[in-house]
């Protein structure tokens, strides 16, 4: 369902019809993609996207979980206060993208030049533009990028997509990181709130505490005072002991910080990705055949692309998409972190059964 939007804002970025600031609007976009090629060519790459989105998944959720958990054994070392802990997220985030990237360059590069079918850019001699080839389906890109441009086309942009997914992935967890932090500062203590603001601050004070805690479960203390809320009849107000918080509790906290680090690394982040990807989608034979060039591979960087992008839409055409894409990280990042968390907590082996 979130891919018409990563389809709007790639072309978007890529639209060169008219020299401004401004991109077509969305809904002019959606409008011309269905009357020429129907609801379908809202999903052209879509085929792609799901044959490499299990890899690169599985590559970098592993890689996220091993490098957050050394981080923050180094927060902690660093007697870093609970907040500061954004840190250790923010690196796994970096971490796990940067290797996920072997797999995920490609992927978008084919499935980008399948959505960009038919989007007029402006052609080499800067009059009157020009519109770019598609493929008839992944398989077909992936056959012709390798025989215009070799393996080395598949990688086209490689660098610029660690310069722009790297710091985007991590400012995305560590602010994730961060929001969750605030927002259980917020939460009444009825509905968990003070449960987890304990947890924290026993977290955060285990090294102090000496070998009395154990590094996986620090708060044993904290456990002993829940079983004894337990056996009375009201544990907040016979015990003092804090609620502990439900699902919903747990998953609302986790659906705002989701929503909040999406906006936020989505929009910090658009000028990066906007350059990118007309860095991948403009370069080599297809941007040459479609810029007038007679069929010679045009040799594009990151820097000359941000220049051409600067020249024909000035300052704010770095920002070209920023909507659909902040939607999108926004609504995509929530989905996924909310059901990993899930699956995380439903999975979770109780060390006491046998």
């Amino acid at each position: 369902m979130l891919y018409p939007l990563t389809v709007i804002k790639t072309r978007q970025m890529v639209d060169g019809s008219a020299v401004g600031s401004r991109p077509p609007p969305a809904m002019s976009i959606v409008k011309d993609i269905v009357k020429e090629r129907g609801i379908p060519g809202l999903y052209r790459g879509f085929g792609t996207i799901v044959v490499g989105t299990l890899p690169i998944r599985f590559v970098y959720l592993s890689t996220l979980e091993v490098v957050k958990a050394r981080a923050r054994v180094v927060c902690e070392a660093l007697d870093l206060p609970p907040m500061a802990h954004g840190i250790a997220d923010a690196a796994g985030g970096a971490t796990a993208s940067m290797c996920s990237q072997v797999l995920g360059v490609p992927v978008d590069i084919i499935s980008q030049r399948q959505m960009v079918q038919g989007v007029a850019v402006r052609a080499a001699s800067g009059e009157g533009t020009v519109r770019l080839r598609g493929y008839r389906n992944g398989v077909h890109a992936l056959r012709e990028i390798i025989a215009a441009e070799g393996v080395r086309g598949l990688y086209r942009g490689f660098g610029a997509s660690i310069a722009t997914l790297v710091p985007g992935s991590a400012i995305w967890w560590g602010f994730y990181g961060t929001y969750q932090r605030v927002f259980w500062q917020l939460v009444p203590a009825e509905l968990g709130g003070a449960r987890v603001r304990d947890e924290g601050l026993n977290l955060a004070t285990a090294s102090k505490k000496g070998p009395a805690l154990d590094k996986e479960d620090p708060s044993m203390e904290f456990k002993a005072a829940v079983a004894r809320g337990m056996a009375a009849s009201s544990a907040r107000s016979e015990t003092g002991v804090p609620a502990e918080p439900g699902e919903g509790t747990v998953i609302g906290v986790q659906v705002a910080s989701g929503v909040c680090a999406g906006a936020t690394s989505g929009f910090l982040t658009t000028p990066l990705d906007i350059v990118k990807t007309r860095l991948q989608v403009l370069s080599g034979p297809q941007g040459a055949a479609s810029a007038g060039g007679g069929g010679g591979a045009v040799r594009h960087t990151f820097w000359s692309t941000a220049a051409e992008l600067y020249r024909e839409h000035g300052a704010l055409g770095f920002f070209r998409g920023v909507r659909p894409r902040m939607t999108s990280v926004s609504i995509w990042g929530t989905t996924m972190v909310t059901t990993y968390e899930f699956l995380k907590r439903t999975s979770k082996i109780d060390d006491a059964e046998p």
